[in-house]
């Protein structure tokens, strides 16, 4: 399968429904603008995009970020009135980062609790056999 460029879908779509290529434009802008800001935002930790498939959080992809932004903060002096910026932008992001880590442990917690009923109804429902 040959991949086409988006100008060309996006003339295409124009033509099947009508409008003009800067509306579509637009939409497809606008749809692919608010998936980008989901996905950074990290507010769900499993997303669903239709024709892409589902994109999900990894805990070692979160330990791995919190760690990274942590040395980097670190390394700035906050002495230095040039590294205000970037201090605050590094700790509004491990902020996220720490935020989608307690709701992937609650997730986490949920799907095991889940599971450890599901195993004791199965224990009880088993009759026990003795040979």
């Amino acid at each position: 399968m040959i991949p086409k460029k988006p100008e060309k879908i996006i003339k295409q779509v124009a033509e099947d429904l009508d409008l003009s290529v800067n509306t579509v434009d637009d939409i497809v802008g606008f749809y692919y603008k608010a998936l980008r800001k989901k996905l950074s935002e990290l507010d769900e930790l499993r997303i669903n995009v239709p024709g892409l498939g589902h994109f999900s959080v990894k805990s070692y992809s979160l330990r791995r970020s919190i760690e990274k932004n942590e040395k980097i903060k670190s390394k700035l002096n906050p002495e230095v009135f040039s590294n205000y910026p970037k201090i605050k932008k590094i700790e509004t992001k491990l902020e996220v980062l720490h935020k989608a880590e307690k709701k992937y442990k609650e997730f986490l917690e949920i799907k095991n609790n889940f599971k450890n009923e599901k195993q004791s109804k199965r224990n009880l429902e088993e009759p026990e056999t003795d040979s």
